[in-house]
């Protein structure tokens, strides 16, 4: 990036470009600025460059999957969370510039910022979490919980290795938000409703012996684990499951639960959740808890496709 911003600088014949339009300009000013010089650009791309770009561009391509079978998948999922009291949300393909970033601490050059003061999507329980933090400021009641799902495609900018990680895919997540009842009883509650959707969907395309849970203790939740243990509704209990500590996690708190799928060469994680602070900082209030999770719908219908056919 910093070769980049210097070749541009050169050619231009100017000093630090970016610290005097952040310094100087206003962000309405910015959105005006940055909407002028992509109309001119965009004034500039031929027919044939941009047939061109279409096929080198690997934000644009078509996913490589079956169209009806995936929606249909999608359909079915969120009919399934419906069920079981999460609503389903049909997201923007846009969010806030720095919903990423300001909540979730992903860095700002793996999103795709746009004009207007809005970035592409990149993960829908950072959008969830707003919406849950919208609906408990304007339902200040205390016994008020909120549930959402959601069937999206993300987009992110950093490349992956692995074929089977495409820089859009669809993601099925949920979020869950509430006040904090004393015990961890939020956390555990919810880390119990969503693990039983998650297992209960996987296990439509996996043996159930070829799933296992992996959680990840987090810095300070020595309390938190103790009642974990003793948390008798918990479906981990009669399941394949481990423990690991990794206090350094960027946004999990107190535990993260990773559902993995045994491979002949390994394993691949298809879904993980956990308890973050993201509504506490979103309503200034240490007292209000979320919960999310997410699996990765396209991927787990690639890989249960690819076992049918075995």
């Amino acid at each position: 990036m910093e070769k980049i911003l210097d070749t541009i600088h050169r050619k231009l014949g100017a000093g630090p470009i970016l610290d005097r339009l952040a310094e100087k300009i206003s962000p309405s000013e910015l959105n005006s600025f940055l909407l002028e010089l992509f109309r001119r650009k965009a004034a500039q791309v031929q027919p044939a460059r941009l047939l061109r770009q279409y096929g080198q561009n690997r934000f644009v391509a078509p996913a490589a999957a079956d169209t009806l079978a995936l929606r249909q998948t999608e359909l079915d999922w969120l009919r399934f969370a419906e069920e079981r009291r999460f609503h389903p949300l049909t997201l923007s393909p846009l969010a806030p510039l720095g919903t990423c970033s300001a909540i979730g601490h992903v860095g700002q050059n793996n999103v795709l910022s746009a004009v207007r003061g809005t970035e592409v999507v990149s993960d829908a329980t950072n959008v969830l979490a707003l919406q849950v933090a919208q609906d408990a400021r304007a339902n200040p009641g205390k016994s008020a919980v909120f549930r959402y799902a959601a069937a999206h495609r993300h987009v992110r900018g950093q490349a992956f290795d692995n074929p089977k990680f495409t820089a859009h895919f669809s993601v099925f997540c949920m979020a869950s938000g509430g006040w904090d009842t004393g015990n961890y009883a939020f956390e555990l509650g919810q880390l119990n409703e969503h693990l039983s959707i998650i297992l209960a969907l996987l296990r439509r395309y996996f043996p159930a012996e070829r799933l296992f849970i992996r959680f990840y203790r987090k810095k300070g939740a020595d309390v938190f684990m103790e009642r974990m243990k003793a948390y008798s509704e918990g479906i981990w209990h009669s399941l394949p499951h481990e423990f690991q500590d990794d206090p350094e996690h960027a946004y999990y708190h107190l535990i993260q639960a990773k559902v993995f799928l045994r491979l002949e060469d390994g394993a691949i994680d298809l879904a993980d959740g956990g308890p973050v602070a993201w509504t506490q900082r979103l309503l200034s209030n240490k007292k209000h808890r979320l919960f999310i999770s997410g699996i990765g719908l396209e991927l787990v219908h690639k890989l249960g496709n690819e076992d049918a056919s075995v």
